[in-house]
Order: C-alpha cells, then structure tokens, then sequence
C-alpha cells in the first residue's frame, strides 16, 4: 500500500502589488498570508528589494496575526534585505492574515531616467509551518510587488507619520516570568516578557532592576544582574508612538536588613518616648 503526505499550499503576498510614487515619498508595504484553508503556526520570511531605489525607513508589527517573534524583523538597507520569523499559538488561519508592515522611502537610482522600476520579492527560504505538531512545511507561493519611482518630486507624503501621530493605544498587559535552568546561561535568573500593540507595534523593551542605573534597553530573554532577587523588576512595552506598557516583579528575596533597621528605629523611638516620660514625670513630683 502506497501513502502519500500532500503538504497544503499557502500564499505569502504583499499589498499593494504595484503603485506609482514620487521621488521622496514614504510609503507602506503589507505583508499578508493566505492560509488557504489550513491553519499555520510559524512564518519565516525573507525579501529582497532594490536599495538603490528604496530605503527601509521602519517595521511596524501593529496588528500582526503573529504575537511571537523568534526573529525580529532584521533589515539589511546597504544589500536590500528584510527577514523575520513569527510565531502564532494555537494557530491561525484566515485568507488575508497581517503578517507586518514595511516603511519604504522612494529615492531614484538614474538622475538621467525619468523613473526607476522597484521590485520586491520574498526569497526561497521563505517558509509557513502547519499546525500539525510536526512542524510540516506547506507548499509555498509567494508573489511579490512591483513599484514605479517617478522622478518627479511631489507632494510629499508620509502616511507612516500620520499613523504614528494617531497613535494613543497603549500596548497590551503582559506577564514577567522568571525562570531558571542549568542548561540556560549558566543556570542564572532570567526573565521572559511578550506583548503586542494593536496600532503602530512594539517598538522596544526597557527594563530596570536598579534605581541608580535607570532604565535600559532589553530584549527578551534578560539575564538578570540581581542574581540574588533581592530588587523589583520593571518591564516596559513601548511602541513606535512612545505609548507604553508597564509591568513590575515583586522581589523574590526582600533584604532583611530593611526589617532589621526599621524594628531598631522603632525601638531607639521608643526608648527616646519612655525617657521624655521619665524626665516629665520627675519634674512634675519635684
């Protein structure tokens, strides 16, 4: 008996496939998934464009359908490369899932040319992975975008800019968890945190476990620099817009010497109470 494993097809398509943009102009390029009926848990994909023509200005992962980034979105502007890899739990399926946003700039590779022919493409090593447990990859097809750059300067426009100024949701609540493994960084504390931004995406993390050192810039995992536990530490979730989302872990370990002061102030008061009382209560008999 013969079995054949047939792997379901899904489309990765960016929106829109063409249009026409004048020299300077901002725009935004959707990446979206067809799931063709199947459900998806895990992309990986990798674009090419011409960066003589365009320049990546920014990556927006509001309302993306993937709330896990394994690989977040890396661009390379001087060879005309972006790629990622998300993630979805449980699973999505749908025909014109958000994947993210690209932010072009249109500039012109020919002072001669009165235009330049900008195309985009996803590259081979694209992939979509079923939810099936097995990590099958699904038949892939994939079409790309082709873009006009005019010469002309016009009206310049900026729709990326408009949205970020329209932004005022706040990232979502999240979880800080601690964990710890033998197997991972040398067995020290870490924290893992996640969130997602309904607008304009996660811009970054900021974490601080000091007071005196301030705030800095995270990614998730962060090795902790308390390994003893013994301080609060606070997460936050910013987005393009600078809205943000703050979490805080309770310390694990509260520094006794915090109680040991505080019980010996209170007993150095009250002694100080008792002796104001001794030398009131003398002179009133005397």
């Amino acid at each position: 008996i013969l079995h054949f494993a047939f792997c379901s097809a899904a489309i990765l398509y960016l929106d829109p496939s063409s249009a026409s943009y004048y020299q300077d102009d901002i725009f935004m390029v959707e990446i979206r998934l067809d799931t063709q009926g199947e459900i998806i848990n895990a992309v990986r994909a990798s674009l090419e464009f011409p960066p003589d023509i365009l320049k990546v200005e920014d990556f927006s992962k509001g309302n993306s359908v993937l709330t896990l980034w394994p690989r977040e979105p890396v661009f390379g502007r001087e060879i005309g490369l972006i790629s990622f890899s998300g993630g979805v739990p449980g699973g999505y399926w749908g025909k014109d899932g958000l994947l993210g946003k690209i932010i072009f700039q249109a500039h012109q590779a020919s002072l001669i040319a009165t235009q330049s022919i900008a195309n985009i493409k996803f590259l081979e090593d694209s992939t979509v992975l079923l939810n099936d447990g097995l990590g099958t990859e699904a038949s892939l097809t994939t079409k790309g975008a082709v873009f006009e750059i005019l010469t002309e300067v016009g009206e310049r426009k900026n729709p990326w800019q408009e949205e970020i100024e329209k932004d005022d949701v706040l990232p979502e609540p999240f979880k800080i968890s601690l964990s710890q493994s033998p197997s991972i960084f040398d067995g020290k504390y870490f924290i893992t945190f996640s969130t997602v931004d309904k607008q304009t995406g996660i811009d970054h993390y900021e974490v601080l476990e000091w007071k005196k050192d301030g705030w800095k810039l995270t990614t998730s995992p962060y090795v902790l620099e308390n390994q003893e536990l013994t301080s609060d530490i606070k997460v936050k979730a910013i987005d393009k817009a600078g809205n943000y989302w703050m979490e805080t872990l309770e310390a694990q370990n509260k520094p006794k010497t915090n109680y040991l002061i505080y019980v010996g102030l209170g007993i150095i008061l009250m002694l100080v109470v008792v002796i104001l009382w001794l030398i009131l209560r003398k002179k009133v008999k005397t």
